[in-house]
């Protein structure tokens, strides 16, 4: 484990090195996600609607994940950038032990609710049982897939951006290999048997590798090398002052994923009224924009760590420089990416399905809606301001304004008053990009993240002062 001061330096190169494995890091899973995709599109059109129908309704939990997850960046990265190395330790103890206590709670809920959700939009009992198949393994795992993810925050908060790209990279690659081999009965290329498990398969391959994933990053963050040297015990130590902090910081941002969450189960529902392949292409359109907003991502979650290191070391106009840099990049990297798409994306539909409904709906709607992502990647390279002061309202009221507000009612009004083509549900994502990026601005100028963070920096000093 190798910290690093974002204190000091050039603040490009900082963003630079802790945004660049991040985004890396989160290639690679997408990667994975697209590849596990084409893989269980080997399947069927119905297997493909099934997990996209899960995916949907499995990110409601997150919730818990987020509350917990969001708070911990700007108190650890606070923590870490005023030196004070004893509340860092503690900070990851609390977040560990609260996460793993969240996850069992999500794993209970969603296990007992899982088959009525989604019954209400699985109308193919073929669809409805392979979802089942999928789902059910990876909500016994949620506390797994949420621990990893605290342990991971951890090393990035700490300036530590490679650990985590290597951890990611290894566990990826890995369930790259596990997926052929054990959803398919024979082994596309290879032609050996494999274990034939179908999409229950590409489960099981995910929540090895996610299991693999926290065993190797627990032994980087907690293991002899460490400067923290965690045991089991510690996890069950709250500071309660810790954790009232994690929670009131974590608490707007988490509620706006939930909400978010609730908007895009929501959409789901229109697009259903498209059938099976709309589902389908929804399914392949999404992972692609969740890997094609990687680097927008990396910069969030890179430049929010460098924020709060410098608000926490005292250093404001370090601080917003790092966010209005993140910003630009964003914007410029998003441009290049989304034109190459725009021009290619037929062939990269075709990637996932030679079924002909499928890949039209696909290409129109990816094409729709892919110039919106600069918009995006704009304002929350600026965002990340909130989240490394520890202000996160902006994120609960943007979620709110851009998907209830703008964006369902213009699904609404595209395909149930207009009648319009699939494609338009894409179209939606400007007025939300839109939205969203009016809320921030008005946050951003508004100025209240700034008396947050001078708040967090006199805390740091003085805490710097007593040890």
């Amino acid at each position: 484990m190798k910290s690093r001061d974002l204190t000091k330096g050039s603040i490009v190169r900082n963003i630079l090195y802790m945004s660049i494995p991040v985004m890396l890091s989160m290639i690679t899973h997408t990667v994975y996600d697209l590849v596990d995709m084409i893989w269980i599109g080997r399947i069927s059109a119905d297997a493909v609607a099934s997990v996209t129908i899960f995916s949907s309704i499995y990110f409601l939990v997150f919730v818990l994940n987020n509350i917990i997850g969001n708070g911990s960046v700007a108190v650890l990265s606070q923590s870490f950038g005023s030196g004070n190395q004893e509340e860092a330790r503690k900070g990851i103890a609390n977040t560990f032990g609260f996460k793993l206590l969240a996850g069992v709670v999500a794993a209970v809920i969603m296990y007992f609710a899982l088959e009525p959700l989604l019954s209400i939009f699985a109308k193919e009992p073929q669809v409805l049982q392979s979802a089942l198949e999928y789902g059910r393994i990876r909500v016994i795992f949620l506390p797994v897939m949420f621990s990893s993810f605290t342990v991971t925050t951890a090393l990035r908060c700490s300036g530590d951006s490679k650990s985590p790209m290597y951890i990611t990279m290894f566990t990826a690659i890995l369930n790259l290999i596990l997926d052929p081999i054990l959803i398919f009965d024979t082994i596309p290329f290879l032609g050996i048997s494999g274990f034939g498990l179908g999409v229950f398969g590409a489960a099981l391959a995910t929540v090895i590798s996610t299991t693999l994933s926290l065993i190797i990053a627990s032994w980087v963050m907690f293991g002899p090398k460490s400067a923290y040297s965690l045991h089991f015990a510690d996890l069950w130590n709250f500071d309660w002052a810790i954790v009232k902090r994690i929670v009131t910081i974590g608490l707007p941002q988490a509620v706006s994923g939930l909400i978010r969450n609730l908007a895009n189960v929501i959409i789901l529902g229109f697009v259903t009224a498209f059938g099976t392949y709309g589902l389908a292409a929804w399914g392949i359109v999404g992972r692609l924009f969740g890997l094609l907003f990687m680097p927008v991502n990396g910069l969030v979650q890179g430049g929010s760590t460098v924020v709060g290191q410098n608000i926490g070391g005292g250093k404001l106009a370090r601080a917003e420089e790092a966010g209005d840099v993140a910003g630009k990049f964003g914007f410029v990297a998003m441009m290049v990416i989304c034109s190459c798409t725009f021009l290619i994306a037929p062939q990269i539909i075709r990637l996932f399905t030679d079924n002909p409904e499928v890949l039209q709906l696909g290409s129109s709607g990816l094409r729709a809606a892919i110039f919106c992502m600069p918009i995006i990647a704009t304002y929350m390279g600026r965002a990340t301001v909130f989240a490394g002061s520890g202000f996160t309202m902006p994120f609960l009221v943007a979620g709110i304004v851009s998907q209830w507000v703008v964006q369902i009612p213009l699904i609404f009004l595209f395909t149930r008053v207009l009648q319009l083509p699939f494609a338009f549900i894409p179209v939606s994502y400007f007025g939300y990009a839109l939205g969203e990026g009016v809320v921030i601005y008005y946050f951003y100028r508004q100025g209240k993240w700034r008396k947050k963070a001078e708040q967090a920096a006199l805390a740091g000093a003085q805490a710097a002062t007593v040890d």
